[in-house]
């Protein structure tokens, strides 16, 4: 059985869902957690092995890999970010990053929306609206200030657009996707801004045009065959009320506190197994 499969199994033989599509769509929510997760593993274990060696030389890293890998893989690894071709798109990647201070700046780390949320609402004890949220996200830390000009512009365009929606209504929904899309813009490699990339909603916005009409929050090419405006909308509020808020939080925490333990063990009942055949 591989690694990812038994890590999957030993995830939902300490988890049930009140819903049966929960259950059947779990498994892809736990990939792109486990990716997302696994990726932040490597990223510190290259930074711990740099550390520890004192240099930023990837042939002496070799010798440093985390307790959760074997030395083979690792080596691997080392050996494949030394190559010029791996190299030169770090290089390329590093200069993107500068060249969009967005990314960089922005202060959910790699934290979900629907985790953000659930912090906020336990943090404040009553329901957080969307902008409540991306406020939390996408201010400075300890200040009222946006962390770019595009998403002060975007919250403010929103805002007002919910303002003038909603005129004359006791109260607005904590989130209109339509509204939003037209604020912020077309969707951009398949994500809406402001929600991070495990929304996962490429699937569906992927026939969007790529410009955003102000009196429609999608607009497919005339002809083109693809899934509708009501049903693009319908499937974001779908995630974002059902899937997303139920699943992400118990995943992201649960992954993140236990991955790595369960890498170890692993190893050592491999490692107690051999022995034990060898002696």
């Amino acid at each position: 059985m591989e690694v990812q499969e038994l890590l999957y199994q030993m995830f939902m033989s300490n988890h049930r869902f009140t819903h049966r599509s929960d259950e059947a769509r779990s498994r892809l929510v736990w990939t792109m957690t486990a990716r997302s997760n696994f990726k932040h593993l490597l990223y510190n274990a290259k930074k711990n092995a740099q550390k520890v060696s004192w240099s930023a030389d990837l042939t002496l890293w070799r010798e440093r890999e985390p307790t959760w890998m074997r030395r083979d893989y690792w080596e691997t690894l080392c050996n494949i970010w030394a190559t010029e071709r791996w190299q030169q798109t770090s290089t390329i990647m590093k200069v993107n990053r500068v060249a969009n201070p967005e990314a960089n700046m922005h202060t959910s780390g790699s934290v979900s929306f629907a985790t953000h949320q659930s912090r906020l609402e336990n943090e404040l004890k009553t329901p957080s609206t969307f902008q409540e949220v991306f406020d939390k996200t996408h201010k400075k830390k300890g200040t009222d200030q946006y962390i770019s000009e595009r998403a002060r512009e975007v919250m403010e365009s929103y805002s007002k657009q919910m303002t003038d929606k909603y005129a004359g209504e006791e109260e607005q929904p904590r989130l209109d996707p339509e509204v939003w899309v037209v604020a912020s813009g077309a969707p951009k490699k398949g994500h809406v801004y402001g929600f991070g990339h495990s929304m996962h909603t490429s699937m569906v916005l992927s026939g969007a045009s790529s410009s955003a009409s102000q009196t429609s929050a999608f607009s497919t090419p005339a002809g083109a065959a693809g899934t509708s405006p009501s049903e693009m909308l319908g499937f974001i509020v779908d995630t974002i009320s059902g899937l997303e808020y139920r699943l992400a939080e118990r995943m992201e925490t649960r992954l993140a506190q236990t991955m790595e333990t369960r890498l170890v063990q692993m190893q050592t009942q491999v490692t107690d197994t051999l022995q034990a055949q060898l002696s």
